[in-house]
């Protein structure tokens, strides 16, 4: 039994994920990679399955998660113990499995004593089924690849509609000097917002100040290099976007690390505001609503916990959905749940006002029509709905029967 990857089959999905805005390169790739590793395995082994395989993808691995195509050009992107697991009835083991891969590198792993391997497989029996796991030791794509991601993204009629990364680790991690770049998805070409020009001339300076004390190639060397030659544009980041046009808009343009990454801006709020590091913290959580996004992390996990044999996507854009995302998506259910925040009820100033609410609300109709065209079920979780296992599976019963 042959299960058969492809490279040429993530740059179609790669490329839809880059022209809806809010991935990244490193994102993408991970998304079309997982996605195109389940159906390898499902359409191999479709006839024996008593449940969908589950793919999991370690995203810790590969550690430029920032990283734009030109530099991926340049290094590949690589993972390591990807899994899938499978389930087939009690007495129907898999034997002699072999995967091969076109335009990805399967590398092996050094056991020791002469024992390597490139897929490590693990069966247990269980009382009702054989569960079955494929480790893939070591996963490369190649830097063609992401040169005929670039080539078509170049020569695409349509632009991206939002070409820039938000890049939270341009510099040292230090703390003091943390600062967020915007990087062009394609050439890297670095833009910081203007918003932050007075915090950078500070760092520039400092760092030029202490210099002589550390040796060359040290980090106040290379804080100062990062601002030499930069380019400012006004608006563009996170905080600008969300006081302008609301949070979820800045989401919507550079995705959601921004729940993960936020502390990048704090350093600017400590120097712009001359606060604190807990004031600033909770000024950058309130300009950017981050509490919303703690609580979709929260639906996700309760939907994960009830769904554990399903794939549960989140920031999911299927083709029909055009450049609109689903919060949380289960594909083989055709089941999408939104998290609904207050904005897509009333208008709220701190978060765009009218202007915003009805662009949310015009968005949310189109995305209940598209997913209703393409049977897909829709559940709105409200702001101040209680998000516990319980509840939502209270909501979600006629899908868990």
């Amino acid at each position: 039994m042959l299960v058969e990857l492809d490279a040429a089959k993530l740059i179609s999905p790669i490329v839809h994920d880059l022209h809806t805005g809010g991935a990244t390169p490193v994102v993408a790739i991970e998304r079309a990679l997982e996605a195109h590793i389940f159906q390898c395995f499902q359409n191999s082994l479709v006839s024996r399955l008593i449940k969908p395989p589950r793919v999991r993808l370690h995203e810790s691995y590969f550690k430029e998660r920032f990283a734009n195509l030109k530099s991926l050009a340049k290094s590949g992107y690589e993972t390591w113990y990807t899994e899938v697991c499978c389930a087939t009835a009690t007495g129907d083991k898999i034997e002699g499995l072999e995967v091969s891969a076109d335009g990805i590198d399967l590398l092996p792993i050094d056991y020791g004593f002469g024992v390597s391997k490139t897929i490590k497989e693990k069966t247990s029996t269980l009382k009702r089924q054989i569960n079955h796991t494929y480790t893939i030791n070591h996963l490369r794509l190649g830097k063609g690849l992401f040169e005929e991601i670039s080539d078509t993204l170049l020569s695409s009629k349509t632009a991206l509609p939002q070409p820039l990364i938000a890049n939270f680790t341009p510099g040292p991690d230090i703390m003091g000097n943390r600062v967020v770049s915007y990087d062009d998805i394609v050439t890297g070409a670095r833009t910081f917002c203007e918003c932050a020009r007075g915090f950078h001339t500070t760092l520039h300076d400092r760092a030029t100040e202490i210099m002589p004390q550390y040796a060359p190639g040290s980090w106040p060397e290379i804080v100062a290099s990062m601002f030499d030659d930069v380019t400012y544009k006004s608006g563009i980041c996170h905080l600008c976007i969300a006081k302008e046009k609301g949070a979820e808009e800045a989401v919507r343009y550079y995705g959601i690390s921004i729940e993960t990454y936020f502390p990048g801006f704090m350093d600017q709020i400590v120097h712009d505001l001359g606060v604190d590091e807990k004031t600033a913290r909770r000024e950058v959580m309130h300009i950017l609503n981050l509490n919303r996004w703690v609580r979709e992390s929260a639906l996700y996990g309760v939907i994960r916990e009830l769904f554990p044999d399903q794939r549960v996507l989140r920031e999911a854009s299927p083709d029909w959905l055009g450049r609109m995302r689903i919060d949380i998506f289960l594909p083989e259910l055709k089941l999408a749940i939104e998290h609904q925040g207050e904005q897509h009820y009333r208008p709220i100033p701190m978060f765009g006002g009218e202007e915003a609410h009805a662009r949310v609300v015009e968005r949310d109709t189109l995305k209940r029509k598209l997913c209703l065209e393409n049977g897909v079920s829709v559940i709105d979780v409200r702001f101040d709905a209680t998000i516990t296992k319980s509840a939502i599976k209270q909501r979600l019963g006629k899908f868990l029967s």
